[in-house]
């Protein structure tokens, strides 16, 4: 039970409010329900856009690629369909959070109601719209490569998906506070997501560089699509990837408890102004 001064989310601790979006999974389910039915309603897609959406790319970006860097196309494909897809859902993501202290000062007024609700809401929707492209990618890569989906591990996957998964909600509210204390990032997001992009391997393979391997080895996105990637593409567990998720994990709920007061602070200023 929440005391009298605890009622809206601005009041509360890190911790208290935390307790509280627990309580509120549900209710983070029905608001990504919402956000579905009004994304139907404006595309008519609904969600089977992210399917879709990983078909085309995959049918033309991949085979296009595939050629430019004369790689057989049985095995770039499925390496390309499957990194594809976990990028465009982090992009997604990141895309997403950025404005997530937006909606987190309109809940304000709404008593018993977490300031992380949003970001549980973009969770929910990062892991749903993953799912679907990577099922997706697996159509085409029935058709071009097989093996490669009787040979995947799904249990490392399922491993990986969950610490990608906390990952980017652990880092959720550092990354709110960042784009929102410095709102001119949000103008070029798209671009950084973009260069990030091409220095990682998703149009190419690690191996390309191996000259300059401390690009691949010291680019903590490589290792979060590595979570999900490896266990489909080389049907093992990416225990370095593992390891690394794991120090990301902590490195963020720790963040996250230093900049909750920062960040709430920051939240009621604009809200006020």
């Amino acid at each position: 039970m929440l005391k009298r001064n605890q009622w809206r989310w601005v009041e509360r601790d890190f911790f208290t409010d935390i307790h509280v979006l627990v309580s509120q999974r549900k209710l983070a389910w029905q608001l990504y329900l919402a956000d579905i039915a009004e994304n139907k309603r404006n595309s008519g897609l609904g969600l089977i856009a992210p399917f879709i959406s990983v078909l085309i790319h995959v049918l033309l970006l991949g085979s296009v690629m595939g050629l430019v860097f004369n790689e057989p196309l049985e095995k770039f494909i499925p390496f390309f369909a499957v990194s594809f897809s976990i990028w465009q859902g982090i992009s997604i993501f990141v895309s997403d959070i950025s404005y997530s202290n937006d909606k987190a000062m309109r809940y304000i007024s709404f008593h018993n109601i977490s300031g992380f609700i949003s970001n549980l809401s973009s969770t929910y929707e990062f892991v749903v719209a993953l799912l679907l492209k990577i099922c997706g990618s697996f159509v085409i890569i029935l058709f071009v490569n097989s093996t490669t989906i009787f040979n995947a591990n799904y249990l490392a996957f399922a491993v990986g998906l969950f610490l990608l998964t906390l990952v980017l909600l652990t880092w959720s509210l550092p990354l709110a506070y960042l784009f929102d204390r410095m709102r001119i990032l949000r103008g070029f997001l798209p671009q950084i997501l973009f260069a990030i992009y091409l220095v990682t391997p998703i149009l190419w393979a690690p191996d390309r560089l191996e000259s300059h391997r401390w690009l691949v080895d010291f680019n903590p996105i490589y290792h979060l699509i590595e979570l999900a990637r490896s266990p489909i593409i080389d049907g093992n567990f990416p225990l370095t990837s593992i390891l690394i998720s794991v120090g990301l994990i902590t490195m963020g709920f720790t963040m996250s408890y230093l900049l909750f007061p920062a960040n709430r602070c920051l939240v009621v200023y604009r809200w006020m102004s």
